[in-house]
């Protein structure tokens, strides 16, 4: 019913009738209402699952074990990672991860997008590097003029030669943790992010470091290192560290767990940004 539709039926009734006609307007207006709240919630748990089911589970191998981990604060995730043992190269690891800035669905659909192609791209062996080349020129083709921001890198672990290639382009580099040492080393990014020109790689396009048994690897999304505590300080990658390296004498499924719950007391409650977590251990 319009405006003018409605002045002239409520034209003519008494009070009485007209807050009887009022009542009735507004109780449709509540059934609406909690009809669209209903089919929201019920395309945000969609979502959700959706979200959920594209991300990683843990791997139990012979010579690596690796744990994933993902918290989201928003309903549609912005971050997406990738951990496979392809069939054509068994004796190898390879872990993505992406993050997209921004939030909502457009950010959730492009992060969505870009861990499907970091799928292909393992299956088809590329290496850290040319993951990189290949998913910034992508991005770069299809996704530019939107000037959206985002981050990603690559890794391959060689389980025979107990090596680790890393390449990342504006994304966290990854933790290297060692038994009654901590952090022994960060792997950095070396590009800028993904999809921002034709081409991005520049100087050392990939690191390679050498892995002992009871190594472990940390790679993470932004978000967890921007919790805030009370004093407004930011966890940032050295807080990260220096908790990840208290959680060594726990197991690698363990050590997760009692990452976040230590960023929490950091934060005094709970996460505050979207968490995306890959713990790794050598064996």
């Amino acid at each position: 019913m319009t405006s003018v539709e409605k002045k002239q039926t409520t034209d003519g009734l008494t009070e009485t009738e007209l807050v009887s006609f009022l009542r009735e307007e507004l109780a449709e207006l509540r059934q609406e209402l909690s009809h669209e709240r209903h089919t929201l919630n019920h395309e945000k748990e969609i979502a959700e699952r959706v979200h959920r089911s594209l991300l990683p589970i843990a791997v139990r191998h012979q010579s690596i074990d690796v744990d994933v981990r993902h918290l989201s604060v928003e309903p549609l995730g912005n971050d997406y990672c990738q951990v496979r043992i392809p069939q054509d190269d068994p004796l190898a690891c390879y872990i993505s991860m992406c993050h997209v800035e921004g939030r909502g669905i457009a950010s959730a659909l492009l992060a969505s997008r870009i861990s499907s192609e970091a799928r292909h791209l393992i299956e088809g062996l590329f290496g850290p590097a040319d993951m990189v080349h290949s998913l910034n020129m992508f991005i770069y083709e299809y996704f530019h003029e939107l000037d959206i921001r985002s981050s990603f890198m690559a890794t391959r672990i060689d389980l025979t030669q107990r090596t680790v290639c890393f390449s990342g382009a504006d994304h966290p580099g990854g933790l290297l943790l060692r038994p009654n040492q901590g952090l022994a080393q960060r792997l950095a990014s070396q590009h800028s992010s993904i999809g921002r020109g034709p081409d991005i790689l520049y100087g050392d396009s990939q690191t390679m470091i050498g892995l002992k048994n009871g190594d472990r690897l940390l790679f993470f999304a932004a978000g967890i290192t921007q919790n805030v505590n009370s004093a407004g300080q930011a966890l940032g990658q050295s807080g990260l560290a220096t908790i990840a390296a208290s959680t060594l004498s726990l197991g690698v499924f363990e050590m997760l767990d009692e990452l976040i719950e230590q960023v929490k007391k950091h934060c005094g409650g709970p996460l505050q940004y979207d968490t995306t977590l890959v713990a790794v251990e050598i064996k």
